[in-house]
């Protein structure tokens, strides 16, 4: 059995860490273990304000203390699995700590650094130390990645054309209440960036922008929100929104085929673990407008964001405006989106179901959904599968091989549990150089997506002043 140390207990040690490692040791048995998910408790937590902290545990399953020197008194390092949840810019000084107390597996939050140096010196003491290192990858990890993968690689919708991911939520108490991510490149992005690595491959950074979070009476630099545009080696174009003054939030992928549009929705918090995804297939096949780069925004706005000009324009706030949007109170409006309410809605669509019509539904006005040819991933111009409550008849009904077919799909996605588990498992059999996201695959992946971060840094640190902003 594995013994878990949680090094940090803010919201991702205490609020996620803690409580998925309880509950999965609670299935293996607890403290004796009588399950296949080798977790022992009780688990060790270890933050300085450790006085004050009551993280949400059932007494008993959780240690708390305020040093590393304490909390190593706890458990042995042989058998110890910590987790480093503390911010990036002190994260290589608490795994050098860890490892010179013994303890060789360790998992690591996301971002792995805060500069190139920190990060060269991390892949150094991982390499001299011989540790077992596994940045948290849950969303590249998660079921609904896994169909995303499948719908890129397979080739019925043609070619992979463009990414957009938008992570949009309101964070201003936590901002106001912590300095523990000095930009918004730390929060949200690192995974949306790892994610779109995954899909597309290697890829070179051609803009970046973090623009203020406005208050009520202060203004956080950089922390409002961060907005990156990528160019992959595959020819693939990615734009990568996080806004952090949203009213409401949002965690959705939508990639762009030759011949089809997949939007995906991640679940929004621990309080629902479901995701959702919409495949949509283009009437006979017609092609994704060609074009590269992601279209820039038509609102109003002071400046052109970013090195290479192509992001758009920004709002009358200095944030750069959503798509197609054009917000008569400054803030952007949603993508593709003209409801009278404010809710989302997809261009020339109806409302069958009761239920809103999220851009990319396959609900049209122009009349019943289309079912894709298995053979030839298109959509013939004379199909015409009945559309019933608003859903293809072909809704959650996957093409052969296991490749998502056209419609919407819900299902149970608890991402972070079944990585967790993952990760334990592989800790438990031994296999060091395990491949995928628990492995030396991840490690390299979550490398890759610190240097791209590492360089948007640089490029937002030396944005003119003018263009940042706030809602």
């Amino acid at each position: 059995m594995l013994q878990p140390l949680v090094v940090g207990l803010g919201r991702s040690g205490s609020g996620l860490h803690l409580r998925t490692l309880t509950r999965l040791a609670r299935r293996s048995g607890g403290s004796g273990g009588t399950g296949d998910l080798p977790v022992a408790l009780p688990a060790v937590g270890c933050d300085p304000r450790a006085a004050a902290l009551r993280p949400a545990c059932v007494p008993g399953e959780v240690t708390v203390v305020a040093t590393l020197e304490e909390a190593v008194a706890h458990v042995e390092p042989a058998t110890a699995v910590a987790h480093v949840c503390t911010p990036p810019g002190v994260r290589h000084a608490v795994v050098a700590a860890l490892a010179g107390h013994g303890v060789r597996r360790i998992i690591v939050e996301k971002p792995l650094a805060a500069s190139r140096a920190e990060l060269d010196a991390l892949v150094r003491l991982r390499d001299e130390a011989g540790l077992d290192l596994v940045p948290v990858s849950h969303w590249t990890a998660s079921r609904l990645t896994a169909r995303l993968r499948r719908l890129v690689h397979d080739g019925r919708l043609g070619r992979l054309r463009r990414i957009t991911v938008d992570q949009h939520k309101p964070r201003f108490s936590r901002s106001l209440a912590t300095d523990s991510h000095s930009t918004a490149l730390d929060v949200e992005i690192p995974h949306s960036l790892a994610l779109a690595l995954d899909l597309a491959g290697p890829a070179e950074l051609r803009a970046a922008h973090c623009w203020d979070l406005l208050c009520e009476d202060r203004r956080l630099p950089g922390l409002g929100g961060a907005h990156l545009e990528l160019e992959h080696h595959s020819g693939v174009f990615t734009l990568l929104r996080s806004d952090l003054g949203a009213p409401v939030r949002q965690r959705s992928v939508r990639c762009e085929f030759d011949t089809g549009t997949v939007t995906a929705h991640f679940p929004l918090s621990e309080d629902d673990d479901h995701a959702q995804l919409v495949v949509t297939a283009y009437g006979g096949g017609a092609p994704v407008p060609s074009g590269g780069a992601p279209a820039s925004s038509g609102a109003p706005g002071t400046c052109a964001v970013g090195v290479t000009g192509r992001t758009g324009a920004l709002d009358a706030g200095g944030v750069p405006a959503w798509p197609g949007a054009s917000g008569g109170d400054g803030m952007p409006a949603w993508p593709e989106a003209s409801a009278g309410d404010g809710a989302p809605a997809a261009s020339g669509a109806s409302v069958a179901d009761g239920m809103p019509a999220w851009p990319g539904r396959p609900v049209t006005a122009a009349g019943p959904a289309r079912a894709v040819d298995p053979a030839t991933g298109t959509v013939p111009a004379s199909s015409g599968a009945p559309v019933t409550g608003g859903t293809p008849a072909s809704a959650k009904v996957p093409l052969a091989d296991g490749v998502p077919g056209p419609g919407r799909q819900v299902f149970r996605d608890d991402a972070l549990t079944a990585f967790l588990a993952g990760v334990y498992r592989r800790f438990a059999s031994g296999t060091v150089d395990a491949g995928g996201f628990t492995g030396t695959a991840g490690f390299e992946l979550a490398c890759a997506a610190a240097r791209l971060l590492c360089e948007a840094r640089d490029q937002c640190a030396t944005a003119p002043p003018a263009c940042t902003g706030s809602r």
